[in-house]
């Protein structure tokens, strides 16, 4: 089995820039690992629709398919994995609960590696909160720090 304690430093680390930016949720949406931040944060490999929520008070919970739970779990990194039917749906759920006013997602216009986030993707995420409304800001706000700090 891989080990996941580099993966669970770099976890460590966004969380705790996550609380020092008052940002609530980190959040990678990805599909047969499109995001480039996949590979290192949390550093399991997926092949259908997944995400990876990163708290600031700590939380870290995925939802993967049933295809990719197995792994995802096996991991380690995370308190919770859900597998989905509707992968739209249990991930607006997941949010909802935890109810961010404020989200990091991989949108960049300076820094290719957090930019990992296609508009289609936002869009259909965006709608599947309803009337849900959150800030938005980029990762690239802390993932440059995180990347300087786990140099390998």
């Amino acid at each position: 089995m891989k080990d996941y304690s580099y993966h669970k430093k770099v976890i460590d680390d966004v969380i705790t820039k996550l609380d020092e930016s008052d940002i609530d949720l980190y959040l990678i949406i990805t599909a047969e690992g499109c995001d480039p931040m996949t590979e290192f944060i949390p550093g399991v490999d997926t092949v259908g629709s997944s995400a990876f929520l990163f708290t600031k008070d700590g939380k870290k919970l995925a939802t993967a398919s049933s295809i990719d739970a197995q792994d995802v779990e096996e991991s380690g990194l995370f308190d919770e994995v859900r597998h989905y039917e509707n992968y739209d749906e249990t991930l607006a759920q997941m949010v909802l609960e935890l109810k961010p006013k404020k989200i990091a997602l991989d949108f960049s216009e300076g820094n290719a590696f957090c930019d990992g986030l296609t508009m289609g993707k936002y869009e259909k995420f965006v709608q599947s909160l309803g009337d849900f409304t959150f800030e938005a800001c980029s990762a690239d706000l802390f993932i440059p720090a995180v990347q300087e700090q786990n140099k390998k």
